[in-house]
């Protein structure tokens, strides 16, 4: 059953997601651009001595890197249901 309700549910999730996704990949920008490497190479460099970072700092680059699929999964599958959702206000 389509209802507006759903319709404008969906599409704010859907802006929320946009935002998340934006944000997180912002953040991993400047997390690359303020140690000039990747996670991988900066975990590495902190364990082998050669790179001074706050634990806390490392562990939130790290969610960041592990929340952005899971954002941009659930931006795919709410916009799937919207989709479908059009599709199906179409036929009425």
């Amino acid at each position: 059953m389509h209802t507006d309700e759903y319709e404008i549910s969906l599409a704010r999730e859907i802006k929320h997601c946009e935002q998340v996704v934006r944000t997180t990949k912002e953040a991993l920008a400047t997390w690359h651009q303020r140690f000039g490497m990747d996670y991988a190479a900066a975990s590495a460099a902190v364990a082998a001595g050669r790179l001074q970072i706050d634990g806390r700092e490392l562990a939130a680059w790290r969610e960041d890197i592990e929340a952005l699929p899971v954002w941009e999964q659930r931006l795919v599958d709410y916009r799937e249901a919207f989709s479908v959702m059009r599709i199906s206000a179409s036929r009425f």
